[in-house]
């Protein structure tokens, strides 16, 4: 898993470099390396029975982004079967982090990554805003079941 520092939650996802993953030259373009991440990331927000969209008496849901980073290591290639570690590291009321490892088949860290997103409401006609995680989503996350999946085409 990433690093060896305290955690909430973790999870991983096995999936393969796909062709739209890729460059020209073979080997995955830096925002797939994202995409794997939030394919992650949606796939433990669905194990934990959560939706990356919530709804609720008062509208719609969510956490954007507030702040992304990746560290390539070593770049991943088309047909490349990798493993894509999650933590959530932090939870403070309104916002979340998370952090990933992207690693090979001899589990060698390629690439990690950091997510933080805010909690927020999204109104039909205003900006969105934050607000404090609901009771439901935190007992959600923070459930212990941790597991590993294997992403299927099609099911993110």
């Amino acid at each position: 898993m990433p690093d060896s520092s305290p955690f909430i939650a973790e999870f991983e996802l096995i999936r393969e470099v796909r062709l739209v993953d890729t460059d020209s030259t073979g080997f995955a373009h830096f925002a797939s390396y994202v995409r794997m991440m939030e394919e992650t990331e949606y796939a433990f927000l669905r194990s934990r029975g959560l939706r990356v969209v919530l709804y609720d008496e008062r509208g719609t849901m969510g956490f954007p982004r507030l702040h992304v980073s990746i560290n390539i290591f070593d770049p991943v290639c088309f047909g490349e079967q990798v493993l894509v570690k999650l933590r959530l590291t932090e939870m403070d009321g309104k916002q979340i982090t998370y952090c990933f490892e992207i690693c090979n088949a001899d589990d060698e860290i390629l690439v990690k990554g950091k997510f933080r997103a805010a909690f927020c409401r999204f109104p039909d006609d205003d900006p969105p805003f934050a607000i404090l995680i609901p009771d439901f989503v935190t007992a959600a996350l923070t459930e212990s079941s941790d597991f590993r999946t294997e992403a299927q085409v099609g099911s993110i």
